[in-house]
């Protein structure tokens, strides 16, 4: 007999990130999340393609964050914290012996790769000054924008950042670069002539949003801006040839600001020219940004060479994100495919094995392999087999429907599991953030904890969402709560004719973020709902400018449509929710985070301060801790928390 998804479930649920393999082994992580720590855990396995055995690396009780398989496949190099909880590099060999930690750095390590001799890593670390120690309060001086970052609050301003190499020998690092400003190492050359890093080319300018790639010459240290030739990019190095004469970014030129595809580009060191892969094509390559809560640690590889002329990369599009082969001259086709989510992947050394991680609306997370010439596929292990055996999982159905001015918008419809389905039910018109992000063919703990409660969940992909095109994603810009307001409320009355189930007196309304934000626009805007929830939201965007990480430039971008434009007070009053909150009728419930410092929880203060004496009935709830990123990757047991609070709300209503 099957059991419903209740919210503790999450603590059930295993997903695997970071394939990588040897000829018969494939290594990966396997992610859960612990209750009784209340974090998230990770241990490093390698499962043997032959007899499907598999073996723990690694030293007991580390969490691991990242790993890489030397180029020779000798050894595995992970990130993992040390007693003093900082990210140290460990090397596990593979041909014998136990794991050892290869730095002991006060302040830890940022990040690490292989040197492409597998003798050797390279690394990037921030070392601070030594403060003496103080019990009294002490004053932060800022001086640089942006000065926040959600999910580390107040940036320091006093570190310095450092690229190394270390022997694996374990012998001292060797100083290649040290300097004031933030850079990341993305890739390093198989031959040993270069690495690849990404760092702004004029970094404390707060007016100067590039990212730049750079080839560094190892023995001559000479340090080359090679994406110079594009005004506003944005670029991280992906992937060096085998023979170090081309290198694969993944960004994109930001014709139009945030908006722009992100794409595979390709740069011929020798000619040193630089070509857009997929000019040609119609395609967010890359991973996408998903609306979901399960996957945790992928890898983010942004494209891996098959042959020095053709490489995989992932494609979002309609809700599936895809494996797609391409070519450095602008082919492209589609490798893995399906109504489904390819989460993470990694090509072997044979340049034909592909091991994939994958996920759809009933499978958390799956490890599978796939054979480039002869097209084979096979499943080769599912953590969650037994969980999703004994729960009642809900499924999707896809709709599309004309909305206002013509567009067509695609969403799904999750029924409530059991015979919920086929009786008067309510349903939950929940919205996702970004804007440019989208619903697709993934599994959502959370929905499926709705529908397990009886409700219908109603997921739209209204205009403004990621994996459509860019004229699709730029029908939000300078239009916010205009034609995706209308695409919401479209989408709903579609499904209201599909499903007569549905109970039209309940109809109930949430969203983080972007969603937040559309919640509070239908919260000013309309009555038709019977209660509202809205989570990490926007109100202000007048008040958001000057106190979010972003809000000097995104509001610029999404509600102007310009690069480094003042602020526009008329045009941010116009779209705030606020301006509106003496049309509020319908009972809503805040849900913000202390330390969400991308839209800050004065957002959530002013709405419920003004939504009080406008005698709505609302409650405010304040998560400590806690950041944007608290329904994805926030304390376990607040998340929990949020869900349970998410239908409390609805059932009283």
């Amino acid at each position: 007999m099957t059991e419903p998804v209740q919210a503790k479930d999450l603590f059930a649920i295993k997903t695997l990130s970071q394939p990588q393999v040897t000829d018969h082994t494939v290594y990966f992580l396997e992610n859960r999340v612990d209750e009784a720590t209340n974090t998230y855990q990770a241990v490093l396995k390698g499962l043997d393609m032959r007899n499907r055995h598999q073996t723990e690396f690694g030293i007991p009780g580390q969490s691991i964050t990242k790993f890489a398989l030397a180029p020779d496949e000798t050894a595995l190099l992970y990130l993992a914290a040390d007693k003093q909880k900082k990210a140290q590099i460990y090397i596990q060999p593979l041909t014998g012996g136990s794991p050892y930690a290869l730095t002991d750095l006060p302040d830890g390590v940022d990040d690490a790769a292989w040197s492409g001799d597998s003798q050797g890593v390279f690394f990037t670390n921030t070392s601070y000054p030594k403060k003496t120690p103080t019990k009294l309060p002490q004053p932060k001086t800022i001086s640089r924008l942006p000065f926040l970052m959600n999910g580390q609050g107040v940036l320091r301003e006093d570190g310095t950042h450092h690229l190394q190499y270390l022997p694996i020998t374990g012998k001292m690092p060797k100083t290649l670069i040290s300097r004031p400003d933030d850079f990341s190492l993305d890739a390093v050359d198989p031959s040993g002539r270069f690495l690849a890093l990404s760092a702004s080319p004029d970094p404390f300018n707060p007016k100067d949003f590039r990212t730049g790639t750079y080839l560094f010459e190892i023995a001559t240290q000479n340090l080359t801006w090679i994406t110079e030739s594009q005004e506003h990019g944005e670029f991280i190095a992906a992937d060096f040839s085998e023979d170090g004469t081309g290198l694969l970014l993944w960004g994109s030129d930001n014709h139009q600001p945030n908006i722009a595809e992100n794409h595979i580009w390709y740069y011929d060191i020798m000619e040193k020219t630089l070509t857009d892969t997929a000019v040609d094509h119609q395609l967010e390559e890359g991973p996408g940004e998903v609306a979901a809560d399960t996957q945790q640690k992928l890898s983010g590889r942004w494209a891996q060479y098959v042959t020095a002329d053709y490489f995989l990369t992932q494609g979002f599009s309609h809700g599936r994100v895809s494996l797609y082969q391409a070519s450095t001259d602008g082919e492209l086709t589609e490798a893995v495919g399906g109504d489904r989510h390819i989460t993470d992947y990694f090509v072997g050394a044979d340049q034909h094995t592909v091991v994939y991680t994958y996920s759809d609306f009933q499978t958390p997370s799956c490890l599978a392999v796939y054979d480039l010439i002869t097209e084979d596929e096979k499943d080769l292990y599912n953590p969650n087999t037994s969980w999703e055996n004994h729960h009642e999982l809900s499924g999707a159905d896809e709709f599309t429907f004309q909305s206002d001015d013509d567009v067509t918008v695609e969403g799904w419809y999750m029924k409530p599991t059991g015979q919920a389905a086929e009786k008067s039910h309510p349903a939950i018109l929940y919205i996702h953030g970004g804007p440019l992000a989208a619903y697709g063919y993934t599994f959502f703990h959370e929905m499926q904890v709705l529908t397990s409660a009886g409700y219908g969940v109603i997921l739209i992909n209204p205009r403004g969402s990621l994996s459509y095109g860019e004229d699709y994603a730029a029908g939000v810009i300078g239009a916010y709560g205009q034609g995706d307001y209308h695409d919401l409320m479209n989408g709903l009355d579609e499904v209201l004719k599909q499903d007569k189930h549905i109970d039209p007196k309940k109809l109930y309304v949430c969203g983080g973020s972007y969603g937040g934000f559309m919640t509070n626009w239908i919260e000013t805007h309309t009555d038709r709902f019977a209660a509202a929830v809205t989570m990490r939201s926007i109100s202000n965007w007048v008040s958001m400018y000057g106190n979010s990480d972003i809000g000097y430039f995104f509001n610029a971008w999404e509600l102007q449509g310009k690069w480094y434009a003042p602020i526009d007070l008329d045009t941010y009053w116009k779209f705030s929710p606020l301006a509106y909150v003496d049309q509020a009728k319908t009972p809503i419930l805040i849900l913000h985070g202390e330390e969400d410092h991308r839209c800050p929880i004065g957002q959530g203060e002013e709405f419920y301060t003004s939504l009080k004496l406008h005698d709505v009935e609302t409650e405010f709830v304040r998560y400590p801790g806690s950041n944007h990123e608290l329904s994805r990757s926030g304390f376990p047991n607040l998340r929990i928390d949020r869900m349970n609070r998410i239908m409390d709300w609805f059932g009283k209503h």
